[in-house]
């Protein structure tokens, strides 16, 4: 995983596929997301080919603690993640988009609305 820091959010860029092997190194993406425990994240999928239900499981999990963290924040992601995304629910806890501007779009309406 690629971090950048924006100026107005963490941008955590994941690539490959998330199966059960690579479960692990995506759950610690994620968790090294919000060391520092910023205000904003934006989470890119776009450039993920798979996800498995190790990884749902995963994005479920991070849902959740941004939530207690107070930590706004949405999921960039291309068809192979939004539909198991969607199929399962997720996304009615997981703010998504199609593309990364879109998220930055997101995040800023939540924070201020």
């Amino acid at each position: 995983m690629a971090v950048e820091f924006a100026p107005d959010a963490t941008v955590g860029r994941i690539s490959g596929d998330i199966d059960v092997l690579a479960a692990p190194s995506f759950a610690l993406a994620l968790a090294h997301l919000t060391d520092g425990t910023p205000s904003r994240i934006i989470v890119d999928m776009t450039a993920v080919d798979f996800v498995g239900t190790s990884g749902l499981s995963i994005l479920s999990e991070f849902a959740e603690s941004a939530r207690r963290q107070h930590i706004t924040w949405a999921l960039a992601g291309n068809r192979a993640v939004l539909r198991p995304v969607e199929a399962i629910g997720l996304d009615a806890m997981i703010p998504t988009c199609r593309t990364v501007r879109d998220a930055f779009d997101t995040v800023e309406k939540i924070a201020h609305g």
